[in-house]
């Protein structure tokens, strides 16, 4: 499978994974009561898989501490 990098903000980063989040929850809990719902268990797992990316990405970018420039490198 071909891997794509996307440069995002922390709070665009966030915002892109409550999205995924709370679409996530739809397809595994509000969809299956629709009548005519068709299940796709691989789907489910490459957006589960997904928003586990995400969110690691976040938390990832929030312990990184952002670099100073000191007064010698200016």
């Amino acid at each position: 499978m071909k891997k794509i990098s996307v440069a995002l903000t922390a709070d665009e980063l966030q915002a892109v994974l409550t999205l995924a989040e709370n679409q996530l929850f739809r397809v595994k809990h509000i969809d299956p009561k629709m009548p005519g719902y068709i299940v796709h268990p691989e789907e489910l797992a490459v957006a589960s898989s997904a928003v586990q990316i995400l969110a690691e990405a976040l938390k990832g970018a929030k312990q990184v501490k952002p670099r100073t420039v000191s007064a010698v490198h200016r």
